[in-house]
């Protein structure tokens, strides 16, 4: 029913002229206003609205994800212009404030920030584009969804619980699960998959306050490199 609808998505803020000042002047997104409300107009033709709101409160999980060529490039210009970027208890954050992935199969290079009402918001860097065999490789497997998904619990005492409830709900819904070090693989058809990150997230929120970072992809990985993988991790479970 809704297949066509032209949708966007939407936060609010404590102070639409501060808003807009950050989202204009310091990420250098196109920003209008009407009715006191902005609308971010993003690469790609999609939008965000940014209302005002008396009682607003910051959002407890990433609102926007900005993909980038150069992540170090990208938060060293943010830096220079005043963002702080957030350390998050238990994560191996680099001296930029960037988590790596020590493989990138486990996920993009990314790092958290905050607008002045407090949304969090990050910069992950987006991978190469695939030569025309991979892409011819990918059709090949176009059957299958391959979710990779990152689970960031914050402010918890302890991680795994979290992680662990996410990857266990997720694989309770007909689809393979290869568990990484900061990112796991979850592939099915689109219905498993779906329903599989509508698991997690209930699952890993069940534990408190949680950032899941979610790439859906028809094409790759192979089914090859996730033999890969999950002889990776059998190794060493063992």
């Amino acid at each position: 029913m809704l297949t066509h609808s032209p949708a966007f998505a939407g936060f609010s803020v404590d102070d639409i002229d501060a808003a807009r000042r950050f989202y204009a002047d310091v990420l250098g997104l196109r920003v209008s206003e009407h009715n006191g409300m902005l609308t971010l107009h993003l690469a790609g033709g999609g939008s965000v609205l940014v209302y005002p709101k008396e009682d607003h409160r910051p959002a407890t999980f990433t609102v926007l994800n900005l993909p980038v060529d150069d992540i170090d490039a990208a938060v060293d210009g943010l830096t220079a212009k005043g963002v702080v970027f957030e350390r998050y208890e238990g994560m191996p954050h680099d001296e930029r404030g960037v988590l790596r992935p020590p493989d990138p199969s486990y996920g993009p290079p990314i790092a958290w920030f905050t607008d002045p009402a407090g949304n969090i918001l990050s910069v992950l860097e987006a991978g190469a584009q695939p030569e025309a065999g991979e892409a011819a490789s990918g059709r090949a497997h176009a059957g299958r969804v391959h979710l990779q998904l990152s689970v960031y619990p914050l402010r918890q005492a302890r991680l795994r619980p979290g992680i662990e409830a996410a990857l266990r709900a997720a694989a309770g819904e007909d689809v393979d699960v290869a568990a990484g070090r900061l990112s796991s693989l979850i592939v099915g058809d689109e219905p498993a998959v779906f329903a599989a990150l509508r698991a997690a997230f209930r699952a890993a929120g069940s534990s408190g306050s949680t950032v899941m970072v979610a790439t859906l992809s028809t094409g790759a990985p192979t089914d090859e490199t996730l033999e890969d993988l999950q002889s990776m991790v059998d190794e060493r479970s063992a």
